[in-house]
């Protein structure tokens, strides 16, 4: 793809970085190789496409990021940042993406706002209409109707048109910058290809990228969370039967010869350590899809 790009935009293209050098729109790929092409070489609609395919490196937005925090985040998801950028007693993380419409113009204004939806955010500005919330705290099923109310109020605020995604549950590791990368690009797609609901997870979107981008779908997209629940044969039976009686508890305890109350003990640990509730149908089709795929791939 970068050799392409160079033969498309020739002397306009180079894969040099250049933190300094805002005469050029700076990208960077899912294996981390950044490049920039001169911004006066790119049309809107090419600029628009770059940005559905690639992470943006926006220079400008440094300044937007001036917490020692948020720094060490955004140097550690676009730069080659190698220190981890949370404290020790942040077990999982959650990211949660969105696109603005237009420009903020009272940017700190609206990053509180946002605050006040979580427990402890981190705030980045990727580019002046697009942003992650990197939930240091995050609670383990995602509250999406209270998210959407915040969204409904910083319309309202700020008259900016908000789409939102929202991630999976992740371990806070040295894994965690991989499954951001793999997560963003799934977003970018559905931004890109889907009908644009105002929010949506990543549970409901797993069914649009089978649909709109299936190159996306892979076991690398999902959370380890989720992965290393699934290794436990007995996790793996209960979550197997679950499904097979369409969410019925009662006939998936008779079918397991177990009492209902171990049941959802083993339910309750699943939605613990995934953050997934699957007693909702979107989240019980994500993982019917999620664990074929394992399945597919494991063969």
């Amino acid at each position: 793809m970068l050799k392409k790009l160079e033969n498309y935009f020739q002397t306009a293209f180079t894969t040099t970085y250049n933190a300094q050098d805002n005469s050029k729109y700076w990208f960077i790929t899912e294996d981390n190789c950044k490049f920039g092409i001169v911004k006066t070489a790119l049309s809107d609609a090419e600029r628009n496409l770059l940005l559905t395919l690639f992470l943006p490196i926006d220079n400008t937005m440094n300044g937007q990021n001036n917490s020692s925090v948020q720094q060490k985040w955004y140097d550690f998801l676009n730069n080659d940042g190698k220190e981890l950028p949370f404290l020790q007693d942040v077990k999982t993380l959650r990211f949660c993406y969105f696109y603005l419409k237009q420009p903020i113009e009272d940017l700190h204004n609206f990053k509180e706002a946002i605050t006040g939806g979580f427990q402890q955010p981190v705030i980045l500005m990727m580019d002046d209409t697009h942003g992650i919330i990197v939930d240091e705290k995050p609670q383990v099923v995602f509250d999406k109707e209270a998210f959407s109310q915040l969204s409904d109020t910083l319309t309202s605020d700020f008259f900016v048109k908000i789409y939102s995604y929202i991630g999976q549950l992740h371990q806070a590791d040295l894994f965690v910058k991989e499954k951001f990368s793999y997560e963003y690009q799934c977003f970018k797609a559905i931004h890109r290809f889907a009908d644009r609901e105002k929010s949506l997870t990543f549970h409901e979107a797993l069914p649009l990228l089978l649909i709109h981008a299936p190159s996306l779908v892979n076991k690398n997209i999902l959370s380890n969370l989720f992965v290393e629940s699934m290794q436990g044969q007995e996790m793996l039976d209960t979550i197997q039967v679950f499904l097979q009686c369409n969410l019925n508890a009662s006939l998936t305890a008779k079918k397991l010869y177990i009492h209902r109350n171990s049941l959802q003990y083993r339910l309750d640990k699943f939605i613990e350590n995934t953050g997934i509730d699957i007693r909702s149908f979107a989240n019980a089709t994500f993982v019917s899809l999620a664990m074929l795929l394992l399945k597919s791939e494991n063969y």
